[in-house]
């Protein structure tokens, strides 16, 4: 129980959706001790979402199967950040299994206590039922959506549907049917049916066709969105809504097939449907699993483009046997609507059970009428016909509401999930008046834990719906699993309470109370939950239910929509039974809901903004002391609520706004006189509210901080001008009193000059470059005279080119001072000349220094600009005087050859040949210096007559005919000479040497140049690198070298033996090659003087021998047989690679 109770609290402390507020709760915190104290590690398991927790503790908790249940289980769930099965949806962590029975059990278990998983379950075949439908009487018209008290009930108790349906008919929502099959070829349900969106989940195929006796999912359909006016049948509450089956619980169900069916194309279908669930018998205990969890939840959070899917669900048909929806964690799981059912006059239907988590209420049968709706074709279903009116329940109730939802999200497709549940809660109706379950909570709402908010009204919710304004971001805040192991004790009369106290400020909806109770007998609990309003949530009564234990159970409550989270909490559970006892062993809550501001200190801010927007103190009306409320600084006078002086001039906000002369506390210089107010009213003793205080003409800060003049005193200097005259009109100095220096009769700043008295306004204007008149102009009229007549006007003579204005020509150069202006570009104030006396002014002559060059001289071949065109030798640069090929131009300039010598250097090729074809330099003579018929560039040597193109390539190391190659195609053997020549030889290996040499054809310069290389080879075997080879004779007696024994081993001739000369230069070689043959003749020795001496030798071999053979016939085995001498033939070593060069026969 411990490990279970650990387990809870970290589910409930660790799932819960992060809170909206700037800094961490205490939940947080204590998540974070809970988790270091108890996990320690990371578990996936702590990322899911506190329902999907709870619901994984549930399902984990092996004890409540049963043998024959596990041993049947052939597929487990198990939870780890590993994978150790196929990846299963809707749940990160969660894989599938397949291990039949006690095996998979005892893996799992094994897996678990290895660390490899974190927990697991079985899936269990579960049989889910749709709700059971009263046998009553049926009547034909379909008084829940249009009542008028035809069949005896109340006119009005419906669900005031046609007003909506003038402007809204369920047209683009689709409305998925989660049941036992539908008859989608229906003539009253196929006009908007969408048949890419249904699915078979028990047949796993695309078509939900039900079995005949399966109709419970065709009449759900009907009385949501069966097809109106078309002059068949019945209507549905969105006759045009469109319709997909998603058949599910005809056949028995587990977690991954439930969670794939409500996760089945959530972004297309709008509304998922649900008439079904656990059994009603008041004694079951269930809800959803770990999957179907995660699938709602992602349908909340992701379906829909992210507005999340609509999830309807009925409440359940069990008040016979005193069951409560909260007992359904289907039914109770805030993400889906609790459906119950009324009858025709309003009231609680016999078979519709209450809850604390019910939401609304609609009509379907009891009290004798029920509901017409459609069934299946032909004879199967409820009827013989196509439709029914016997169908009822909450299952009816349940896709009522889903039609009337599609009417709102046809008004208003920006609904989110939530939104659709806000409106409800605010459109339902209050029926049944008179019923003491209806009571107000602490927001003003009327709620029953019978009918929830109400019957739901289609027109008036979907007249909300149209212009909605969208709820506020959702924000949860947790208690943390409170700890008690606190005993009930039985049947005591009173309640044992326990409380939480919240302080996270909430706009509640939905509240979930988890609990861990262990009783013998849990129908005897009533649990009560009371807010800090007052409000009670019956959790659940006394009940028959002989189970155990409320293990791991999530309570849910609508009952506190709408009001403040804040204070304290409490939980009351009553054992009203005998003779059975149990203790809670913990609790906590987690609220659902929407920021709340609140306003501790009334100054019009909220506490929230006030810490978190603001940073103003939310329990200070006046956070800055300036005399204003923080409210009325943010609000009204938009002033800084932490700053007493907003807009610093000196002055408190306060005393701006409420003196009897008010400034602007947001404008530091109210009056905009460069004068900030607290200045202006502490110091200067000016009016912060008028920019010229004392009407001079200036404003006050131009008095103070520029003019220096006295901002209260007109006249500062007193000499009868008004300091804004002084400075605006006249520009005197204010401070200065002013006179007139010159005595002209004009004040200095009237007058342009008050030095001069012949400077005055009015005076007649000079040529002086001076203001004579004073009008703002000098030397005006001068601009159109012309004293001299040299085209320039006075004024430009004067005041541009400082020409004399009585002198044409001012330099006195024979050139008038324009034309030298405009013409000549010259300056008129210097004289002019020509230099060199060639007729030309130095500015038409390009050199005035040479009487040689001038615009009329010819051209010459010289680099000089002769004729001043700015193009130097122009008449040579396309003649070639002398014919050799070059232009005259090219010749001078570029190559220094003489343009008119075709051979420049006499060598008899002329300048352009040697430049374009011989490549050679027309300036040095180029030569056949050995006389061979080749000049020096055609020649690769033209020191040697002997090396030329046309000469036979020698052995001699050079490249004789210019081919590039040296000593290519010589036959090098042609010039050995072979010593002896004779190179067949017969020799008396003991008494004759072997003497051979080689001898060369070639000169001795040739020999120098070939830098030959010799290597004397026997058989392979290197002799020697001298130009001869020297052999003596054999003295077999001592003969010590292999060589010597192998020849000494015979007796007669023997051979022949290969001796190979190799003569390489380094770029090929010849070999010469002398056969030689040996014999070889061993004398008689002299005979021993005894006969054991004579024999010695016989008789020690002849014994050796004998032990030889006797140790050959034990191993049976043959002596060796003697290899012949080896034979090479002549051209052996005729491939043997050249010795490395090591000089002259060396």
């Amino acid at each position: 129980m411990r490990f279970k109770a650990q387990v809870l609290v970290m589910l409930l402390l660790t799932s819960i959706l992060p809170v909206s507020s700037a800094e961490e709760g205490p939940a947080t915190n204590v998540i974070e001790a809970m988790q270091e104290e108890d996990s320690g590690e990371r578990l996936i398991s702590n990322t899911y979402s506190m329902a999907v927790q709870s619901a994984l503790a549930r399902v984990t908790d092996l004890s409540q199967y049963t043998s024959q249940q596990l041993e049947e289980a052939g597929s487990w769930v198990a939870i780890s950040t590993t994978p150790v099965g196929d990846a299963l949806p809707h749940l990160s962590g969660a894989w599938l299994v397949s291990e039949y029975g006690f095996a998979g059990l005892e893996l799992l278990t094994h897996m678990q206590e290895e660390g490899l998983i974190e927990t697991f379950y079985p899936l269990i075949e579960q049989q889910q039922l749709p709700r059971w439908v009263p046998n009553d009487p049926k009547f034909s018209d379909q008084w829940h959506l249009v009542n008028t008290g035809q069949s005896g009930g109340t006119a009005g108790e419906d669900v005031n549907i046609t007003a909506a349906w003038n402007s809204y008919r369920g047209q683009g929502v689709i409305i998925g049917v989660v049941d036992d099959g539908f008859d989608w070829n229906h003539p009253d349900l196929d006009d908007y049916y969408e048949s890419t969106l249904d699915y078979d989940y028990c047949s796993n195929d695309g078509d939900p066709t039900p079995a005949s006796n399966d109709a419970h999912g065709t009449a759900a359909g009907g009385v949501a969105a069966a097809v109106g006016n078309n002059s068949l049948g019945v209507s549905g509450a969105a006759p045009m809504a469109g319709l997909a089956g998603l058949q599910l619980i005809s056949c028995s169900t587990t977690d991954v097939r439930e969670a794939n069916t409500l996760a089945h194309e959530r972004q297309n279908i709008d509304i998922y449907s649900n008439s079904w669930g656990p059994s009603d018998n008041g004694e079951t205990l269930s809800g959803p699993g770990p999957l179907m969890l995660a699938a709602m939840e992602a349908d909340a959070h992701q379906g829909r483009g992210g507005l999340g899917n609509i999830i309807t669900w009925a409440a359940g048909n069990g008040l016979d046997d005193d069951d409560n929806s909260n007992n359904d964690g289907y039914a109770n799981l805030r993400y889906t609507i609790a459906v119950t059912a009324v009858t025709f006059k309003g009231e609680q239907s016999y078979y519709a059970e209450p809850g604390a988590n019910i939401l609304v209420a609609a009509p379907s049968n009891g009290g004798g009428e029920a509901i017409t709706t459609t069934d299946i074709e032909g004879s199967g279903g409820y009827t013989s016909n196509d439709y029914t009116n016997t169908f009822g329940g909450t299952s009816s109730a349940t896709p009522l509401v889903s039609g009337v939802i599609a009417l709102m999200l046809d008004a208003n497709n920006n609904l989110t999930w939530r939104d659709v549940q806000h409106i409800l809660v605010e459109s339902s109706r209050k029926n049944d008046a008179l019923d003491t379950s209806w009571n107000a909570n602490g927001h003003g709402h009327l709620v029953s834990h019978k009918y929830g908010f109400g019957v739901v009204d289609a027109s008036a919710a979907v007249f909300l719906a149209e212009n909605w304004t969208l709820v506020d971001e959702e924000i949860n805040a947790s208690s943390g699993m409170q700890s008690t192991n606190t005993a009930i004790p039985d049947n005591s009369g009173s309640p044992v309470n326990f409380s939480v106290n919240i302080t996270e400020p909430m706009h509640l909806e939905n509240v979930d109370v988890y609990v861990d109770i262990d009783h013998t007998y849990r129908g005897d609990l009533e649990i009560i939950l009371t807010s800090p309003s007052g409000t009670e949530s019956i959790l659940a009564e006394k009940h028959e239910d002989a189970n155990n234990n409320y293990a791991d159970w999530r309570f849910s409550s609508v009952h506190h929509w709408g009001e403040d989270s804040r204070g304290e909490w409490i939980l009351s559970i009553e054992d009203q039974g005998n003779n059975d006892v149990g203790e809670l062993v913990e609790w906590g809550l987690v609220l659902h809901g929407t920021e709340r501001d609140i306003d501790s200190d009334d100054d019009l801010l909220t506490d929230a903004n006030e810490t978190e927007v603001y940073f103003t103190d939310p329990f200070d009306a006046d956070s800055d002391g300036d005399g204003l409320e923080d409210g009325y600084e943010v609000f009204n006078s938009s002033t800084d609520p932490n700053n007493p002086d907003s807009d610093g001039d000196g002055l408190n906000d306060g005393i701006e706004l409420l003196s009897t002369v008010p400034t602007d506390p947001l404008d530091a210089d109210t009056d905009d006189d460069g004068l900030n107010d607290g200045v202006e009213v502490l110091v200067e003793g000016t009016n912060p509210r008028a920019l010229d205080t004392d009407g001079d003409g200036l404003d006050d800060g131009t008095e103070v901080l520029v003019n220096l003049t006295n901002p209260l005193v007109t006249d500062t200097d007193g000499d009868q001008l008004s300091d804004g005259e002084e400075v605006m009109t006249y520009f005197s100095d204010p401070l200065v009193y002013d006179p007139n220096a010159d005595g002209d009769g004009f004040y200095w700043f009237n007058d342009c000059n008050d030095s001069d008295a012949m400077i005055y306004p009015g005076a007649n204007e000079r040529l002086n470059g001076l203001d004579d008149d004073c009008d703002g102009e000098w030397d005006e009229g001068f601009n159109e005279s012309d004293v001299d007549e040299d085209t320039l006007s006075d004024y430009d003579e004067f005041h541009v080119y400082g020409t004399n204005v009585t002198l044409a020509d001012t330099d006195g150069d024979l050139l008038r001072d324009d034309m030298e202006i405009f013409v000549y570009l010259t300056d008129p104030l210097r004289v002019d000349n020509d230099s060199d006396g060639d007729t030309y002014y130095w500015f038409e002559d390009c050199n005035d220094s040479d009487p040689s060059i001038n615009p009329n001289m010819p051209e010459q071949l010289d680099g000089v600009d002769n004729n001043c065109n700015q193009i130097i030798d122009e008449a040579f640069f396309s003649s070639d005087s002398d014919g050799d090929g070059l232009l005259d131009f090219d010749e001078y300039t570029n190559r220094s050859t003489d343009p008119f010598d075709a051979d420049t250097d006499g060598d008899g090729l002329f300048d352009g040949e040697e430049v374009y074809d011989t490549m050679t330099d027309p300036l040095v003579q180029d030569l056949d210096n050995d006389s061979d018929g080749y000049r020096w560039f055609l020649d690769c040597d033209d020191t040697r007559a002997s090396v030329a193109p046309n000469q036979l390539e020698q052995w001699n190391g050079r490249d004789d005919d210019c081919d590039g190659s040296i000593d290519d195609g010589v036959d090098r053997l042609a010039f050995l000479i072979p010593m002896p020549s004779n190179r067949t030889l017969i020799l008396n290996a003991t008494n004759q040497s072997l003497e051979l040499m080689v001898d060369f054809d070639l000169t001795a310069e040739a020999l120098d140049e070939l830098e030959l290389s010799i290597r004397w080879v026997r058989n392979g075997t290197l002799l020697g690198t001298n130009l001869a080879l020297s052999q003596l004779p054999m003295n077999c007696k001592t003969a010590n070298l292999s060589f010597e024994e192998e020849i000494c081993a015979f007796d007669g001739r023997t051979g022949p033996y290969q001796y190979t000369a190799v003569v390489s230069d380094g770029r090929g070689s010849a070999n010469l090659t002398w056969t030689v043959l040996y014999t070889v003749w061993h004398p008689e020795e002299i005979q021993p003087s005894s006969l054991i001496e004579t024999y010695s030798v016989a008789i020690g071999l002849g014994l050796v021998i004998l032990a030889l053979l006797g140790v050959l016939f034990v191993q049976r085995r043959r002596p060796p047989e003697v290899k012949a001498s080896a034979f090479y033939p002549e051209n052996a070593f005729s491939d043997v690679p050249s010795a490395p060069d090591l000089g002259r026969f060396q």
